[in-house]
């Protein structure tokens, strides 16, 4: 990981002595520019270069530099038409967020960079131009949180001078380039890296052009190559063509009309409205010009919606995602209706990945009962040899519109010799609504167990939720008849039914600290949890926290955060505290140790967001106080953020259900959620960020208070 962040500025030489004085300054500094080629380039060519950064960055869990080059600019003369010091010439476009600092292996070429992308349109003429670093210090040593800042005064560095010249491009040459480009974009998805470099190139070069014929390819090209393309519309110098232009071509049957089109649509076109802003802080001018853009994706929205019978296949699925995306956010659309009976219409017509990311979004979003004919026939159609993403995505959405028709299916497919069904989705089916006797699950596992038999494993946590105390004899006897000695889903089902016989399978080795344990403890601490949990198996991984294998005692710890009872929250902390009075005054060797900071992170988060107590803001404020490592202060400090009141209760439902609560943001089901949020004290105040009536009227029983948003 490297922590140099670089980007690009343009600054006049006015001759050669100034980049000479700043060279001086650092001779020897690994740091060049190489010209990827040389020569004579047309306008609106992209001209790229290969940079090759000083020294610098470190990976966690080493100590950090006393100072890195943060690469901060190109020096080029001329300027054109930034070019100094006091006004530099930015990325128009980052793509990825900055330049990774060095070092570089002696045979790796650094990945090129195009100096269209920071002075775009370069004129012709003749260029000279180096790059140009900033030193940064480190603000504070280990344990503080690893922070670094520019050095005071400035001091920057230089690499070598490179120079090109830039022509007039000719109409031939224009059209000849975007020709290729187009045919690249449009061609066969790439397989190797060569091709996806030869496709990201052909896109800047239409990026780049800013004209006519370039916008019109760059929207028939789409959606390949769109990080790269949607720049060169988002920049022209012409915004009110450019919009016309893509609100004209949303009727197309074969445009592509992402939500990014909406987006870069919406901001040309209130651009082109509006007059050139006004200097200084101007809040009624981007409200003006925010509602400007706001109505222009209202219309197109609108116009995609009746677009949509005629839209080809591709440009079809990606129309229906970006109008599920717009339901979001606009408050009942007039045409939700139309779009969802297109969508069931269409549905065997789109490609498999389509079908199962669109389905659950639409169900999810929409809540509506007609998806339920469509989800069923999903799981109607697989068959053995399919993929089994889609009927498990389908059966989730179904149960989130109708629960008992979702474990009707369920029921039915353990039933089955061959089913898509496996043991993560049984957390849908309740034993109590299961009504499947010992005899049947017992039978189950028998023919799963036969040459030819289907998911051992499925038909053994089945046995394990579901099974009676009433078989405990007969289940028993199949554990022990078990030719592979860890067997920990059937081992759930005694910590649900017969503690002490748990207990035994536990305690069947000696619990020696110091040396390897069996391969079954960490099966133990991983898959029987999730089925059944216990004191008994509490017990045995509270113990392992004392192990000698950072891999067992963090697997101990994450189990105990999920799975643990209250009472696992002391032992956790007792760890904690043992791993502070170790490490206290050795920051720097422990930071040299990566399987010890791994450890501290993984026994900070168990306390911090264990799943059954509650860690209050005065509890971080003691994790703060034992952290050693900087990493782990960092955490705490952003779960200590989070309890800033009122407290943030925010619900995700697609793919899957997320809920957060305020450090607590990894909560998979709503039932997780509400238990959460039932164990804060009466009275606590929250913000929702998207309203649930469920959740209101949920904490209102518990004493708790919503504000309003």
């Amino acid at each position: 990981m490297r922590f140099a962040s670089l980007y690009l500025l343009a600054i006049s030489t006015a001759g050669a002595q100034p980049w000479t004085a700043i060279r001086q300054q650092n001779p020897g500094l690994e740091f060049t520019l190489t010209m990827v080629r040389e020569g004579v380039y047309h306008e609106g060519e992209p001209i790229r270069a290969h940079l090759r950064l000083p020294p610098g960055g470190f990976t966690p869990g080493t100590p950090p530099p006393a100072a890195l080059w943060s690469f901060t600019g190109l020096l080029l003369d001329p300027p054109s038409p930034c070019g100094t010091l006091a006004a530099p010439c930015y990325p128009q476009s980052p793509r990825f967020g900055g330049i990774a600092s060095g070092p570089y292996s002696a045979s790796a070429t650094p990945p090129p960079i195009a100096f269209n992308s920071f002075v775009n349109p370069l004129r012709p003429g003749h260029y000279r131009a180096v790059a140009l670093a900033r030193k940064l210090v480190l603000r504070a040593p280990p344990p503080a949180q690893i922070q670094f800042i520019y050095a005071e005064p400035a001091q920057y560095a230089v690499s070598n001078t490179v120079e090109f010249e830039i022509v007039a491009a000719s109409p031939a040459w224009t059209s000849q380039a975007i020709a290729a480009s187009v045919a690249l974009l449009k061609g066969p998805e790439p397989t190797t890296s060569t091709g996806y470099q030869a496709r990201e190139q052909a896109a800047e070069q239409l990026q780049f052009l800013d004209q006519p014929a370039s916008w019109t390819a760059i929207l028939e090209s789409l959606p390949a190559a769109e990080n790269i393309l949607w720049p060169g519309l988002s920049n022209t110098r012409q915004p009110a063509r450019v919009c016309a232009l893509m609100q004209t071509a949303i009727l197309s049957p074969s445009q592509s009309v992402s939500s990014y089109y909406l987006d870069t649509m919406g901001r040309l076109c209130a651009t082109a409205q509006m007059p050139e802003p006004p200097k200084g802080e101007q809040p009624a001018y981007w409200k003006q010009w925010a509602d400007r853009r706001e109505a222009a994706m209202a219309t197109a929205a609108d116009a995609l919606a009746a677009s949509l019978p005629a839209k080809l296949a591709p440009a079809k699925a990606v129309a229906f995602t970006t109008l599920i995306e717009r339901a979001r956010q606009e408050p009942k659309p007039t045409w939700i209706p139309a779009v969802q009976a297109e969508f069931i219409k269409s549905f065997l017509t789109l490609n498999t990945w389509s079908q199962r990311s669109l389905l659950s979004q639409f169900a999810y979003a929409l809540r509506s009962p007609e998806f339920i004919p469509l989800l069923e026939s999903v799981l109607d159609r697989w068959k053995p040899g399919d993929y089994y993403e889609a009927p498990r995505e389908a059966l989730a959405t179904l149960y989130a519109l109708d629960p008992a028709r979702a474990r009707a299916r369920i029921i039915a497919e353990l039933k089955r010799d061959r089913t898509w069904l496996d043991s993560p989705q049984l957390v849908m089916l309740p034993p109590s609504a299961t009504h499947l006797t010992d005899d049947e699950l017992i039978a189950q596992l028998a023919a799963a167990q036969h040459p030819g038999g289907w998911n051992v494993p499925l038909s053994m946590t089945a046995l394990a939720r579901y099974a009676s105390p009433k078989a405990l004899p007969r289940i028993k006897a199949i554990y022990e008849s078990q030719q592979q000695p860890c067997q920990p889903e059937l081992v759930a089902y005694f910590v649900r039914v017969e503690p002490a016989y748990a207990a035994r399978v536990f305690h069947s080795h000696p619990w020696d600290m110091q040396s390897e344990p069996p391969p079954c403890t960490i099966q133990y601490f991983t898959r029987t949890p999730p089925i059944a949990m216990g004191p008994e198996l509490e017990a045995y991984m509270t113990a392992y926290l004392a192990h000698r294998t950072v891999r067992i005692k963090q697997q101990a710890a994450q189990s105990l955060s999920k799975f643990g009872s209250p009472a696992a929250a002391a032992a956790l902390w007792d760890t904690f505290r043992y791993f502070h009075d170790y490490w206290k005054g050795k920051a720097e060797q422990l930071l040299q140790n990566g399987e010890g900071v791994g450890l501290e992170r993984e026994l900070r988060s168990a306390i911090a967001r264990g799943r059954h107590w509650l860690t209050t803001d005065t509890d971080l404020r003691t994790l703060e106080a034992l952290c050693i490592t900087g990493m782990c202060l960092q955490e705490t400090r952003q779960d200590l953020a989070n309890w800033q009141r009122p407290l943030r209760l925010e619900l995700y439902r697609e793919p899957t259900f997320r809920g957060v609560i305020a450090q607590y943001y990894a909560l998979e089901s709503r039932q997780a959620f509400l238990d959460k949020l039932a164990q804060f004290p009466k009275g606590t105040q929250f913000r929702m960020m998207s309203d649930d009536a469920d959740v209101r009227r949920f904490a209102a029983a518990h004493g708790l208070i919503i504000l309003p948003r």
